[in-house]
């Protein structure tokens, strides 16, 4: 059985999820929480913060915790695509691909350099708008190696890029992930619907494996998410 305030947690979420709990609503006052529920004040308390980290509240002092609309929380080491992601917070992922060309490196050394690609001569370069419950949530720019994918179906990146890659055999691993906050251009600004002009950005440079080249560079991978969408936690070890 779970935590008593995993028990608290999993029933309001389950509320939220299935409507009967709208965005703006409030939840039940802790005392009331605390009397129904049998368990003590601090288990409520623990509960309720646990699920203003997730995203699924916010907690005003003096006031009580509402339901916010929703949005995104994962862990910095959680290795899952965006589409993946989205269907685990119960929502209906989408992705549309707003451009796509073959780009080559070989003698470009200033976008090679940019991107860090110095051994990949050619790349597939799409961008794609990515959704949850027809919400915009992020956009994508992705730049994957030619020689490790030579044929792409473009109709594959109006879904998820990790499943395709999946099914090629195609195995993903990380170098590094960089997260900042820039300065969102116009287009970006109308496409995720931004109140604010800056949105997380995050860069992820990946390798895969093969047997003929042993461990070598894939692609980067870049993500620019609507803030208010979207938040990265880190979580110490041995933490709850």
């Amino acid at each position: 059985m779970n935590s008593k305030y995993k028990q608290i947690e999993d029933h309001f979420i389950s509320l939220i999820k299935s409507g009967d709990l709208e965005i703006g609503d409030q939840l039940p006052p802790e005392t009331e929480i605390t009397k129904k529920s049998g368990f003590s004040r601090m288990t409520i308390n623990k509960a309720l913060n646990h699920m203003e980290q997730q995203g699924y509240i916010t907690r005003v002092a003096g006031r009580g915790s509402f339901v916010r609309s929703k949005s995104m929380t994962r862990m910095l080491t959680e290795r899952m695509g965006i589409s993946e992601y989205i269907h685990s917070m119960g929502m209906v992922p989408a992705s549309r691909l707003l451009s796509y060309e073959l780009m080559n490196l070989e003698h470009d050394a200033h976008h090679q350099q940019k991107l860090d690609l110095d051994d990949i001569k050619e790349v597939h370069h799409f961008i794609r708008l990515r959704s949850g419950d027809e919400t915009p949530i992020a956009i994508t720019e992705d730049y994957l190696s030619a020689e490790d994918v030579p044929n792409i179906d473009t109709d594959i990146l109006n879904s998820s890029l990790y499943e395709y890659l999946d099914r090629l055999k195609v195995g993903v691993i990380a170098n590094y992930v960089e997260i900042k906050a820039v300065k969102a251009t116009e287009e970006q600004q109308r496409l995720l619907k931004l109140e604010d002009d800056f949105v997380l950005q995050t860069i992820e440079n990946v390798d895969t494996v093969s047997k003929e080249k042993g461990r070598h560079r894939l692609g980067r991978f870049s993500s620019y998410y609507n803030p208010k969408m979207f938040t990265y936690r880190f979580k110490y070890p041995n933490q709850e």
